[in-house]
């Protein structure tokens, strides 16, 4: 999924496709697509959804990336998503 993630090509990490991606932001593959070409915005529940099951990915794997935890709970908790996840412009 990486090399079309769009405006959030670091996501692609996570997600495989993007059908996981869009049940991980609890929407539709339209809306996650519309979001990822920068068409529309994600919205605070969607990026709160998405970091909050990156964090429990991060959690299941053995052994576990600190960093990568500590960025998810920073989108979750502080609202830090656009900063970790979207592409520097």
């Amino acid at each position: 999924m990486t090399a079309s993630g769009g405006l959030y090509p670091s996501l692609g990490r996570y997600f495989e496709t993007f059908t996981e991606l869009a049940h991980a932001g609890c929407m539709s593959k339209t809306r996650m697509r519309e979001c990822l070409d920068g068409d529309r915005e994600f919205t605070r529940s969607e990026k709160k959804a998405i970091a909050a099951n990156i964090a429990m990915r991060e959690l299941d794997k053995n052994p576990i990336d600190e960093r990568e935890l500590a960025d998810a709970v920073k989108a979750w908790k502080y609202g830090k998503f656009d900063e970790i996840y979207r592409v520097k412009e």
